[in-house]
């Protein structure tokens, strides 16, 4: 009975999984690191060793999409879905997040995204190539 009352209250830890070898996605995920001061995210990539971040991780190569973000209840929101859910979880984020109340925002926020992740590969190969120059 106490869980739910109390956990209203409390803050949430999240897990985000993103494709970090686009470099947009790599900074926006530096930059989210650099604010998450109460260490609210635990991030996934390629380097780990758990066999859980492997399947997160060869999912997210299936995926549209450039993220994905789970909550400790395994709620998952997909690409822009995720941006107001993380948005409001930082220390300044309320106020960002209430610009998705405004209409036409998340259509913004979705093509903008989908721009990113469809051309992540571009983003990729373009820096790949550069690290082997």
């Amino acid at each position: 009975m106490d869980t739910v009352a109390n956990r209203s209250r409390e803050s949430f830890a999240f897990t985000i999984v993103c494709d970090e070898r686009c470099r947009v996605v790599r900074n926006l995920a530096a930059l989210l690191k650099w604010w998450d001061k109460q260490a609210i995210f635990t991030f996934v990539d390629r380097d780990s060793t758990n066999p859980k971040a492997k399947e997160l991780i060869d999912e997210l190569d299936r995926c549209p999409w450039s993220l994905f973000l789970f909550d400790e209840c395994c709620v998952r929101w997909d690409g822009p879905e995720a941006i107001p859910i993380i948005l409001k979880n930082l220390p300044f984020g309320k106020i960002a997040a209430v610009l998705y109340i405004l209409p036409g925002t998340m259509w913004l926020t979705r093509q903008l995204y989908h721009m990113i992740s469809r051309s992540r590969g571009i983003f990729t190969k373009h820096e790949m190539q550069q690290r082997h120059i």
